[in-house]
């Protein structure tokens, strides 16, 4: 079950069984599975199939309750009305991955000669304020750290996956998805399966190393992934952040979430902090351009400059 974003109420999601509904109509709903089909084709993570089931899906309902059945039907303005729908529920930034999914499954019915031309050509993406994502402080990192007792199985788990985080800047997906056949202590690497399918290796330092081992050799199970709950059982990327929720508030830190995203972030600027270079921090974040690396390397030269500005104030070096 998810929660509707439009309406407010939840829903479950649609599944793909059968081929049934992809044959004798000419309706959005018959060309929205097809779609999921295609993308299932294409070797689309489930994570991403999920979320267009129920973005495009609330487009697809929002359509037909409009009385839009046929792709022909669809308008500039009947889509500018769903947008202005989504604004008075979401925030800026869940609307725009709205109108990027809505978008490309209009795309893929100019593809497949369903409608001439995408009616979304002509309008304009959301905008999403660009705001300062806060790192972690080191004392935030030993707050959270404090927390975590080795000696206990609990406490092993989470200084490793702390350490993990923080020295990877790797995804929640990605964190989550790690088996055991991944983690290489003679290289120290770890195989991590990124964003549209993409392999690509990532390195561990020594002091992440010995958390993670240490962990390890207190599991008693046979499971193939490498992060287990305290009852031996796999755990998943919704654990795992409920994890980070918790540690945050025994750890009682304000003002910067406790997320996956919040560690990548700190990851990318302690290592440019420490002469990464820019495409180094991209490699390792699986960043397939250089604009979101250099969004942190950015954020980086911003806290920078206001530590700067002590020294180089206007109006304090005119001693007035």
């Amino acid at each position: 079950m998810v929660l509707n974003h439009l309406t407010g109420d939840k829903v479950q999601i649609r599944g793909l069984s059968g081929l049934h509904h992809l044959t004798g109509r000419n309706d959005l709903t018959r060309h929205f599975q097809g779609f999921l089909l295609a993308c299932k084709v294409d070797g689309l993570s489930p994570r991403t199939l999920a979320d267009y089931q129920y973005k495009i899906g609330a487009f697809v309902d929002y359509c037909t309750s409009q009385g839009i059945s046929e792709p022909k039907k669809l308008t500039v303005t009947g889509i500018r009305l769903f947008m202005l729908k989504l604004q008075e529920k979401n925030a800026p930034v869940s609307v725009s991955d709205y109108y990027r999914s809505v978008k490309r499954f209009l795309n893929w019915m100019v593809e497949e000669r369903v409608l001439k031309h995408n009616p979304m050509a002509t309008i304009r993406p959301p905008k999403v304020p660009q705001k300062v994502i806060l790192p972690f402080t080191v004392e935030h990192i030993k707050r959270l750290l404090l927390l975590c007792d080795d000696r206990k199985f609990l406490g092993a788990r989470n200084r490793a996956l702390i350490l993990i985080f923080l020295d990877t800047g790797l995804r929640l997906s990605e964190m989550a998805g790690i088996q055991l056949e991944d983690v290489d202590f003679d290289r120290e690497t770890i195989k991590v399966m990124g964003k549209g399918a993409k392999e690509r290796v990532v390195r561990i330092g020594r002091t992440a190393q010995k958390a993670l081992l240490r962990y390890l050799l207190m599991r008693q199970d046979s499971h193939p992934c490498l992060w287990v709950t305290e009852e031996q059982s796999p755990l998943t990327h919704w654990g795992i952040a409920g994890v980070m929720r918790a540690l945050k508030q025994r750890a009682g830190i304000e003002g910067v979430r406790c997320s996956a995203h919040t560690f990548r972030h700190t990851f990318a600027t302690r290592a440019l902090l420490n002469g990464a270079g820019e495409f180094e921090v991209q490699s390792l974040l699986g960043h397939s351009k250089l604009d979101m690396t250099r969004r942190y390397a950015a954020s980086l030269r911003s806290e920078a400059a206001v530590v700067g500005h002590r020294r180089f104030s206007p109006v304090d070096n005119m001693r007035l």
